[in-house]
């Protein structure tokens, strides 16, 4: 569990109380409550916040041009989540995005974000999320979020697909089963 404690203040004063000079009290007690509160409910969630810092120095020497690069390798920042639900049904969610160190901008690509219910049956996802191909082949790409990445060298086209329902099995004996459906086109690469 992660508890972050956020510092709001809220100042409302009334003419009166300015007059009167008892605004400083009524502040403090405001900012108290809403302090409580905030750490009230975040007590009770369930979040995870985690990222990768990935940053390459790529050197390119192909037909006499040689080029130097610095990439921001599949970077990440996200959130997390689950919520007991009770009968073994719990609610997941996730929501992850890039963060490219090579030149500080965020927010470029979407990464999975979902919301799901989960249980022994197995998983129900909606959002944006792994293609069952991407799924079963991420073993197979030895050098996964490189320069020489399975999309980069033999045009493996493994992707995220927006707007996707997806079903993951539980591990029966070592095998699991994906299935997934798309509203509508559209991917996201990496």
């Amino acid at each position: 569990m992660v508890l972050i404690l956020i510092g709001v203040q809220i100042t409302i004063y009334r003419f009166t109380d300015v007059i009167n000079g008892d605004y400083k009290m009524k502040k403090s007690l405001i900012t108290l409550a809403v302090a409580a509160a905030l750490s009230a409910s975040a007590a009770n969630a369930n979040v995870i916040i985690y990222g990768k810092v990935h940053v390459s120095v790529d050197h390119v020497d192909q037909d006499g041009t040689s080029v130097w690069n610095v990439v921001s390798r599949a970077s990440r920042i996200g959130f997390k989540g689950t919520e007991d639900l009770g009968n073994g049904l719990s609610l997941i969610w996730k929501a992850e995005t890039t963060y490219d160190f090579a030149d500080g901008s965020a927010w470029d690509s979407a990464r999975n974000a979902y919301i799901g219910l989960t249980g022994d049956w197995g998983t129900f996802l909606y959002g944006i999320h792994d293609t069952p191909f991407k799924m079963s082949t991420a073993s197979l790409d030895l050098f996964a979020d490189t320069l020489a990445d399975n999309n980069n060298t033999i045009g493996f086209h493994d992707y995220r697909a927006d707007n996707i329902i997806s079903y993951i099995s539980p591990n029966m004996n070592g095998l699991t089963v994906a299935a997934a459906i798309q509203a509508k086109e559209g991917k996201h690469g990496d």
